[in-house]
């Protein structure tokens, strides 16, 4: 700041400057109340030691002196200690500053009241109270520069305590006493205005500093706040409140690294996709919540619970085996339950099923004690739908089975062993092929004496099932376009999906766009997939991205209709373009009334609704008169061909694809008898 020599100097200035920044006032207040208490103790006792003096020698005077100084310390003691409790409180208490102003008028002035005594004598003595009444003046300064007005109180009080002196003072010229005055306190005036600013600046770069430190304080902590808030939100399920998968998967690791016994429980709610088909996602919500709400109070039986993806959970409880049974925290969680829903009639009726497994005793890694857990999961489920069962020796085998089967998935994908078979769609009206379906095939020595469905399963329980469908959709891929350059075929050909893929509709979509650009006309693929692949998965979004696949031009298929809940509400909610009647109602259909009835009952809803109906599963000429008699426009089955290898289903389209004169059944029979005998094929 450019300042004039004049300005520099002035205490007026100063002042104006200092209240200009009620922050930097305020600090120079403070620090000018601690210095001054100090030198009032100070004073106090020096002028103690002089009235002490004084009265021992017989000098009146400095007795006088001695105690009116030490009554004027004491009052400014009182009034700082006043003003410093309103200071702490962030408050400038303007009215008690004057006060404090006024005071040091008195302080000035008793301070030149040791310079009195040069009225009688210049000795020793009396020329020692004077050095003490100008050094006293000087410390006084140093310390009242913090607040400029009071400093030039103590100044005038003090000229004014030598203009009273100066009639009686006779050692001295009055005038060249006045005039020594007046240049010293002239000196003083500058020099303390100008330390006052030097210290006024101090304590702007002391307030800067702190402020700079505060900031960063302030930044570090925001940082950290959001830090442990994206911990948070990280590590915690926002529907139940719950911690997440991947928090829980933290704790487990770390308990197994411990070394110390534990159990784990895994649980769901049985039938949950009907609870949310027939009440609706917010009704299941709130049947998540309260397992959320139960589980949330597992810590005070020292548990951890987690919500581990759409309808299950885990809980880790300490000790294993000797201290917390499976069975037993399933019943406190059933009770806490039917607690709530005695207070809550929004919660429904809420069966959950869970399954136990023990560390060290049965499994000694992560991957094995979930699995272990989640196969006695399984096993109750068989068994008894809102059961418990603890993992046994009598598992062992089926464990060793699925770790079994997931290592030989796990090859086939590394390796890309796997084939596809096409079982021709016939048209009934006309007994030509119009279409097929791709069937997953594995080498013989790769899975001998596992069906497909037991395949598919084992590689979703494993995580292995969207890289699995991915494998299918490439081979289909590579499939479609061999059958196009090599043999001039374009038929609609579906593919048989697990659906575990729909979980990763990034991939899926992929695979998608890779058929397009090989020039396969999305009009002729269509997916099929299963009603357990759509409902009961904890996938949001199913249904909109199946629409997303229509929008790009594919087709969708539901495989095995009839089998799974919520049937005819699929029919409605989904972008279906074909049925398949499952061949359990097929095969019973000429001996059962009702499976006749609920397939006609279909063929006549698919056609009303323009959706495509083929029935599975047809072996004999009567079960296909009976379908053509029903309306029924399409069928697959043994009667016509098992799933064919591409170069024997290439042939069979030549013999019989839609360009040959049309015929209802014979021909087709008679490629069968012609060609190889085939292994009777499992579905995908």
């Amino acid at each position: 700041m450019n300042l004039s020599f004049k300005s520099h100097f002035s205490l007026t200035a100063v002042q104006a400057e200092l209240e200009g920044d009620p922050r930097i006032q305020a600090r120079a207040l403070e620090v000018f109340g601690k210095r001054e208490v100090m030198n009032s103790y100070l004073a106090q006792f020096v002028f103690g030691l002089i009235a002490i003096a004084g009265y021992f020698t017989g000098n009146q005077s400095l007795v006088v002196i001695g105690l009116i100084h030490c009554l004027v310390d004491q009052l400014v003691r009182r009034n700082l200690r006043i003003f410093s409790r309103t200071l702490a409180q962030g408050e400038i208490d303007r009215g008690h500053l004057r006060a404090i102003e006024h005071v040091f008028y008195g302080v000035g002035f008793a301070w030149a009241m040791a310079s009195w005594p040069l009225a009688e004598a210049l000795d020793g003595l009396r020329l020692l109270l004077t050095v003490v009444s100008v050094a006293g003046l000087l410390v006084m300064a140093n310390t009242t520069c913090f607040a400029p007005r009071v400093f030039r109180a103590s100044v005038i009080g003090f000229a004014l305590g030598i203009a009273v002196a100066i009639p009686a003072i006779a050692t001295i010229p009055w005038y060249v006493l006045g005039g020594a005055t007046a240049a010293f306190l002239i000196v003083v005036q500058g020099v303390g205005a100008g330390t006052s600013r030097q210290l006024i600046h101090m304590l702007q770069m002391q307030v800067e500093r702190d402020e700079a430190i505060e900031d960063r304080e302030r930044t570090i902590a925001a940082l950290e706040s959001a830090r442990r808030a994206a911990t948070r939100l990280a590590e915690t399920d926002n529907l139940t409140g719950l911690a997440n998968r991947f928090l829980f998967m933290t704790k487990l690791d770390a308990l197994i690294a411990g070394g110390e016994p534990f159990s784990l429980t895994l649980l769901d709610i049985d039938l949950f996709k009907n609870i949310n088909d027939a009440l609706g996602h917010a009704i299941g919500d709130e049947s998540l919540k309260a397992i959320g709400a139960v589980l949330a109070r597992s810590t005070e039986r020292h548990c951890f619970a987690a919500r581990l993806g759409g309808d299950e959970f885990g809980v880790i409880a300490p000790g294993g085996q000797a201290q917390e049974r499976g069975a037993d925290l399933m019943a406190w969680v059933k009770q806490g339950i039917d607690d709530l829903r005695a207070t809550n009639r929004d919660i429904p009726a809420i069966s959950i099923t869970g399954g136990s497994a023990y560390f060290p005793g049965d499994a000694r890694t992560r991957s094995d004690l979930l699995a272990a857990a989640d196969m006695a999961q399984r096993e109750a489920k068989k068994a008894k739908r809102g059961g418990h069962l603890d993992y046994s020796s009598s598992l062992t085998d089926i464990f060793r089975r699925e770790n079994r089967i997931a290592r030989g998935i796990s090859q086939a994908i590394a390796s890309r062993s796997l084939s596809l078979h096409f079982q021709p769609r016939i048209n009934l009206m006309t007994g030509r092929v119009e279409g097929a379906e791709a069937l997953s095939r594995f080498p013989d020595k790769a899975f001998p004496g596992h069906s497909l469905e037991e395949i598919f399963d084992v590689a979703e329980n494993h995580g292995l099932g969207a890289l699995l469908d991915e494998l299918v959709l490439d081979v289909y891929r590579e499939a479609l376009v061999r059958l196009r350059d090599e043999n001039s075929i374009s038929l609609p050909i579906s593919v048989n999906l697990s659906g575990a893929i729909l979980k990763a509709p990034e991939r899926l979509l992929a695979k998608l766009d890779m058929l397009i650009g090989e020039g396969l006309p999305p009009s002729l693929i269509r997916i099929e997939i299963t009603e357990n692949a759509i409902y009961g998965r904890g996938q949001t979004g199913v249904i909109e991205l199946l629409d997303e696949i229509v929008e790009l031009g594919f087709s969708l298929a539901l495989d095995d209709f009839g089998t799974g809940s919520g049937t005819l509400r699929h029919l409605v909610n989904l972008p279906i373009s074909e049925i398949k009647i499952d061949r359990s109602f097929v095969s019973g259909m000429l001996k059962d009334r009702n499976k006749s009835a609920i397939i006609g009952g279909l063929i006549v809803t698919g056609r009303d609704m323009g959706v495509d109906v083929v029935a599975e599963g047809v072996e004999s000429e009567d079960e296909a008169n009976r379908l053509r008699s029903m309306g029924a426009q399409f069928a697959q089955g043994y009667l016509w061909s098992r799933p064919l290898p591409i170069s024997q289903f290439a042939e069979f389209v030549r013999l019989f694809g839609p360009a040959v004169r049309p015929t209802l059944s014979g021909a087709p029979r008679t490629a069968v008898a012609r060609r190889s005998t085939f292994q009777p094929a499992r579905r995908a």
